[in-house]
């Protein structure tokens, strides 16, 4: 097995094909072929059905390409430390969209400031798909909101939690959660998101039936149809960001309220390697007084 028919399995993972993954490689089909033959049978295992046409990759197949893939750039990152091009100038981490107005200029200005001559590479997705980046090398880190499930080989530290709250348009009032949530339409956060799972998770668990009339993924947007008198909903008070608007009425979420966690997600053991190694506590600096959740303006008590 070399580093030429790891490349070859891995740029026919990415391209679905021989001959797409021949073009790329500037190979011919047969050169292509004949590698991968060489390496089923050094691995002694059938890496393709080729019964199909295309042939395609067996789950034997997909899980080595997996494997290869991250092997492929941690021999990249050896390279570039061994000939002086430092990996630490290079930074790409993800953010989920919730957190781009507020966290995200914040931790610009903090690389900036401490690798002013840093290439920074920023992606924002959904939380799953993140941690999955994450996991295959394609990020440094992630911060996102708190996994359902564990995550395998990745490493979660906690940053800051998000308190919910239900939010309704100012002139309407009520004693509880439930009342504003039972009796009016609900405008719904993206469901697949983390935080869609848990809200939904939570509505069940306390047997609340929502008429849900739309589902959003901007939680700005939401606040204005909100303000707008569409309906109700379901937010977090966002780290960094001013208070939830004057003219809305908010309600805790739950008793004790619920809460998001905001999580930093690397992999496991390259803490250290981290473009900021004390990430966490530099933006566990920075959480506001938990005091400040205790009254939000427009507040309506039960």
């Amino acid at each position: 097995m070399n580093l030429q028919q790891l490349k070859t399995l891995v740029a026919i993972f990415e391209n679905n094909s021989f001959s797409a993954a021949a073009d790329k490689m500037s190979l011919s089909h047969s050169a292509i072929s004949l590698q991968m033959r060489t390496l089923e049978e050094e691995l002694g295992q059938e890496l393709f059905d080729r019964s199909t046409r295309p042939a395609t990759l067996t789950p034997t197949g997909k899980a080595t390409a997996l494997a290869a893939q991250k092997a492929l750039k941690m021999i990249e990152s050896v390279r570039l430390i061994g000939t002086g091009q430092q990996a630490s100038n290079k930074i790409s981490f993800g953010v989920v969209p919730t957190e781009a107005r507020h966290l995200l200029p914040m931790l610009l200005r903090a690389f900036h400031q401490r690798q002013p001559k840093a290439h920074v590479q920023v992606r924002s997705d959904l939380s799953g798909n993140l941690a999955l980046q994450v996991l295959n090398m394609d990020l440094d880190f992630a911060i996102l909101t708190a996994p359902i499930t564990a995550l395998p080989e990745l490493t979660v530290q906690e940053l800051v939690v998000e308190p919910l709250f239900v939010i309704a348009p100012r002139h309407v009032r009520a004693r509880t959660d439930e009342e504003l949530l039972s009796r009016h339409p609900f405008i719904a956060f993206e469901a697949m998101t983390w935080m869609g799972h848990q809200v939904s998770a939570r509505l069940q668990s306390r047997g609340i039936r929502v008429n849900e009339i739309m589902e959003v993924d901007n939680l700005d947007a939401i606040e204005t149809m909100v303000t707008e008198g569409f309906g109700v909903s379901i937010v977090p008070q966002r780290f960094l960001a001013p208070p939830l608007s004057d003219k809305l009425t908010v309600i805790p979420f739950g008793r004790p309220q619920e809460i998001r966690r905001l999580v930093l997600v690397h992999r496991a053991g390259e803490e250290t390697d981290l473009p900021i190694a004390n990430i966490r506590q530099f933006i566990r600096s920075r959480t506001p007084d938990p005091g400040q959740w205790d009254a939000p303006r427009n507040t309506n008590s039960y």
